[in-house]
């Protein structure tokens, strides 16, 4: 499996889920995500006709950016605190496919960042949709994983 992790706005590249994801997928692309730089999000799309994930995750802004990609590519999507509205900048350059790509939301309660009230619009589009009680913006690497065994690798705890 091609997995793509795109990291959030104040996050860096690499880290202990992109480890986690390295272990089980056949291939990771991570990138070191430049939201500021207009043509970011043309240039993923590119990279990602070429190279043809099998899936997307990403974390807040990168689940913004996960989201429109999945929505050009039919590819499916899990989005961590998904920045798909309250964004703190708007990164140019970033547009929505017409694709029916399945989304998969994960939803901290305790979201300070991200108002998980406001993401709840997207209930009905989602594929699965999980709230996790307690969990603020920035996801632990235990609810990563438990997320991603049970919708990837169809595990239950």
């Amino acid at each position: 499996m091609n997995v793509w992790y795109l990291h959030g706005l104040e996050s860096s590249v690499g880290g202990p889920k992109v480890d986690f994801l390295r272990t089980l997928a056949e291939d990771v692309f991570a990138p070191k995500m430049d939201y500021n730089n207009p043509n970011m999000f043309r240039a993923l799309l590119a990279t990602a006709k070429i190279d043809k994930p099998d899936l997307i995750i990403g974390s807040s802004m990168g689940g913004y950016f996960a989201d429109a990609l999945g929505s050009h590519l039919d590819v499916e999507v899990i989005l961590f605190n998904p920045a798909l509205h309250s964004r703190s900048m708007e990164p140019e350059g970033v547009t929505y496919g017409e694709t029916n790509w399945e989304r998969n939301f994960v939803v901290g309660t305790d979201d300070k960042v991200i108002d998980p009230k406001a993401t709840r619009v997207y209930k009905d589009l989602a594929k699965s949709w999980t709230e996790v009680e307690g969990m603020g913006h920035r996801t632990d690497l235990n609810t990563f994983k438990a997320i991603y065994n049970k919708l990837v690798l169809n595990e239950t705890p």
